[in-house]
């Protein structure tokens, strides 16, 4: 065989086997890259933690005030009076032990326990069953009322100066046992004032 020929031959032989060579390669599927997207951490927004506060107050009852006991406008007692004063600084007061003057089955069943007689002569008997003694102020030109004043009839009604009854009471210049020793009615204003002294009579 001519050398040429052996020559050729090769060429096409060699050119032949590259050619299905790329076929080859060619035929065989392109590798695919899949791009996996980045997983996003979601994010947690917090918020400050606010902390718990723990009350150290104990709760209490309110306190409800106390309701005072109303002085009333007026009051009418009776009583014996004790004193009558007089100071520059004060002016007239007066010291007065309040009793009680009791009738009917009140004085009886009164009489019966105090061991006297009862029921009672005239139907009356005089309780006193404290001894606390109040002091008021007794202004100049409080009415004093008393009686048998001058030796006139023991119902006759006579007013005198508050000066004066301070004189015939226990105490006074002058202390007379018809009226030092009498009870009394006072009215005594705003729990603070006697604006009126009459003495009581019994038969």
């Amino acid at each position: 065989m001519p050398i040429w020929v052996f020559v050729v031959t090769f060429v096409v032989v060699a050119l032949a086997a590259g050619a299905i060579g790329w076929f080859i390669a060619n035929l065989r599927p392109a590798p695919v890259v899949v791009v996996i997207p980045p997983v996003a951490t979601p994010t947690v927004e917090t918020s400050p933690t606010t902390p718990i506060e723990t009350s150290t107050t104990v709760p209490t009852t309110p306190t409800v005030p106390a309701t005072a006991t109303p002085i009333p406008a007026t009051v009418k007692e009776p009583c014996r009076v004790t004193k009558v004063t007089w100071s520059a600084s004060k002016g007239y007061r007066i010291t007065v032990d309040y009793v009680q003057i009791l009738t009917g089955k009140a004085a009886a069943d009164a009489a019966t326990a105090a061991g006297e007689e009862s029921p009672p002569p005239n139907d009356y008997f005089i309780v006193n069953s404290s001894h606390k003694l109040r002091t008021f102020t007794l202004p100049k030109t409080a009415s004093i009322t008393v009686l048998g004043w001058g030796g006139t009839d023991a119902t006759a009604k006579t007013k005198i100066p508050v000066g004066q009854f301070m004189d015939i009471m226990p105490g006074g210049v002058n202390p007379q046992d018809d009226y030092s020793t009498s009870y009394y009615y006072v009215t005594v204003k705003a729990g603070k004032t006697v604006t009126k002294v009459e003495m009581i009579y019994f038969p």
